[in-house]
C-alpha cells in the first residue's frame, strides 16, 4: 500500500491501517462482550493483543531477514517480516488470546472472541487495500466479504438482522468492485496508454523522463539505455536514516536481478550532499554495487518532482511509470512491483 506524503516527511500508511485495523476488531470484542460481567478485563487483553501483533510483526524482520537487519538496524523502524510476519503475528495472538480466556470462558466463547477481533481486523484491512492499493484482487474483495459475513454473524441480535446486514454488505461490495474496476480499466486500456505514452511526467502512465547522469566511476548514463527492459530508479541521499535503512534490501533486490531484464538505478540527490566523494565513500562503506548516478545541479529531482527520500519509480519496457513509491519499500516489495511491471 502507498505511503502518504506530508510536506517532506513520509507516513507510513500500512502501520496506521494495521493499527486502526487492531481497534476495529478491539470494538468489535467490546461490542459482542457487552454484558460479559467481565468485559474489562477481555477488552484490556484485545488492546493488549494488538501491540502484541505489531510487535510481532516488526519485529519478525529479524527472524526472515536477519542480514537486512543485522547490516542497518534501523530496518526494523522501517521495514517488518511482509505476509509471513503477519501470519505468524496472527497466530500467536490467537494463542495469546486462547491462554488468557480459555479457562474464564470456555471453548467456545475464547474462540468467539478471537473470531470477532480477526473479523474486524481482517475486514478493515481489505478495505483498506482496496480503497488505496491499484493491485487489490479478487481474493481481497473474497476476504472482505467473508470477514464481514463474519462480523455480522458474530454480532447480530437476530439471523434476521444477520441476513438483511450481509445482503447489504454484498450489494455494497460488488457496487464498490464495479466502479473501482470499471475505472482500473480505463486507466489501463491502449487508448489511455497510448495518450499517456505521448506525455512525458512523473506520474503512473505518464512516460518517464529522459536524463543523462554520470556514475560514480565517470560513465555516462542515459534512462533510454535501458529501454526494453524494467527499470527500478530509486532517488536517495547519503544523509537520509530511511535511505540508510532501505540500501541492503536495494542491494539484495540487485543482486538477485542484475542478470535478468531488470535494471537497478539509483540516482543520489547529490545537489544536497556534502561532496562527490562523501558518496563514493558510502557507496564502498557499504558495499553497494548496484549502479549509482549522481544528480549534481538537481535537474532530474526536479524532473521526477522528488520532495522526500527515499523515493521509487517502476518504469516498464517501454518507459510508462507503472507505480511510485514514497518512502522505503522493502526487498519483498520492490520483487512483487518489478514482477508486475
Amino acid at each position: 500500500m502507498p505511503n502518504i506524503q506530508v510536506g517532506t516527511f513520509v507516513l507510513n500508511i500500512e502501520l496506521l491501517i494495521y493499527i486502526v485495523a487492531g481497534m476495529v476488531g478491539v470494538l468489535a470484542v467490546h461490542y459482542r462482550q457487552r454484558r460479559h460481567p467481565d468485559r474489562e478485563r477481555i477488552v484490556s487483553d484485545a488492546w493488549n493483543a494488538v501491540f502484541l501483533w505489531i510487535l510481532v510483526w516488526k519485529g519478525s524482520l529479524f527472524l526472515f531477514d536477519p542480514a537486512s537487519v543485522i547490516a542497518q538496524p534501523l530496518s526494523l523502524a522501517f521495514f517488518s517480516g511482509g505476509a509471513k510476519g503477519m501470519w505468524l503475528a496472527s497466530l500467536i495472538v490467537a494463542a495469546f488470546l486462547g491462554f488468557r480466556h480459555f479457562r474464564r470462558l470456555g471453548a467456545r466463547q475464547t474462540a468467539a472472541v478471537i473470531a470477532v477481533m480477526g473479523a474486524g481486523w481482517a475486514m478493515s484491512v481489505t478495505l483498506a487495500q482496496i480503497v488505496f492499493s491499484d493491485s487489490a484482487g479478487n481474493a481481497v474483495y473474497l476476504i472482505f466479504v467473508l470477514s464481514g459475513a463474519a462480523m455480522v454473524l458474530l454480532l447480530s441480535p437476530s439471523p434476521r438482522y444477520a441476513a438483511q446486514a450481509f445482503v447489504i454488505l454484498l450489494v455494497g461490495t460488488a457496487i464498490l468492485y464495479t466502479l473501482l474496476d470499471s475505472t482500473e480499466r480505463a486507466a489501463n486500456s491502449p487508448e489511455e496508454r497510448a495518450a499517456s505514452g505521448a506525455e512525458v511526467g512523473a506520474r503512473k502512465a505518464q512516460l518517464a523522463p529522459e536524463f543523462e547522469l554520470t556514475d560514480l566511476e565517470g560513465n555516462s548514463v542515459k534512462l533510454s539505455d535501458y529501454r526494453g527492459k524494467t527499470v527500478l530508479l530509486n532517488f536517495w541521499a547519503t544523509w537520509c536514516r530511511v535511505c540508510q535503512a532501505e540500501m541492503p534490501h536495494v542491494e539484495k533486490l540487485y543482486r538477485q536481478y542484475k542478470d535478468q531484464d531488470v535494471i537497478i538505478l539509483s540516482v543520489n540527490a547529490t545537489s544536497q550532499e556534502r561532496d562527490v566523494q562523501r558518496v563514493a565513500q558510502y557507496a564502498n562503506k557499504e558495499l553497494l554495487s548496484f549502479p549509482i548516478v549522481l544528480d549534481e545541479e538537481g535537474d532530474v529531482l526536479k524532473r521526477y518532482k522528488v520532495t522526500a527520500y527515499p523515493t521509487t519509480y517502476i518504469i516498464d519496457p517501454s518507459g510508462v511509470i507503472q507505480d511510485r513509491y514514497l518512502g522505503a519499500i522493502s526487498y519483498e516489495s520492490m520483487k512483487k512491483a518489478v514482477r508486475k511491471a
